[in-house]
């Protein structure tokens, strides 16, 4: 159904992942062409609350190369950029946000199969510790190496 354009891979690392939300996303005509390409950057993208409505700053959708930047000179890359969802659900997530220490990333953009929907993949999360992200990273070696051993083990 959906084709996954960028996964930001960076987020599971650095954060405990509780839930998964899927979000609209409201972009200029221009924006959609470039995600579509594929040329978007979510490393460093976070959302933040204004008014009760959920934002996602720090998405770097650069300028589509076919767009001339004379047509639209006031274009700012890394614009605060507006999330759709319903208002019920926005407001339990705002109060999950501002009760306990849980922010919300994303994850992914994906795109509809005819490419007419540009989705995110947003998660609540919690940011880890130096500590255990080292931990996670040496359990995955040992596994990586175990997996490694028993595959050039011959019987």
């Amino acid at each position: 159904m959906f084709k996954e354009i960028k996964r930001n891979k960076k987020a599971y690392l650095d954060y405990d992942i509780l839930e998964e939300y899927i979000f609209g996303i409201q972009l200029k005509g221009f924006e959609v062409k470039q995600v579509r390409t594929g040329n978007v950057d979510i490393r460093n993208a976070f959302c933040k609350f204004y008014d009760n409505e959920l934002y996602i700053e720090e998405l770097n959708i650069p300028l589509y190369e076919k767009t001339s930047s004379k047509m639209v000179p006031w274009y700012n890359p890394k614009r605060k950029r507006k999330l759709l969802w319903t208002k019920k659900e926005l407001r339990k997530l705002l109060e999950r946000t501002t009760k306990t220490w849980l922010v919300i990333i994303p994850l992914a953009i994906w795109c509809s199969n005819r490419c007419r929907r540009i989705k995110i993949k947003c998660a609540l999360a919690k940011l880890r510790r130096k500590v255990e992200k080292k931990q996670i990273i040496k359990e995955r070696d040992i596994k990586r190496d175990m997996d490694r051993t028993i595959k050039n083990l011959k019987f």
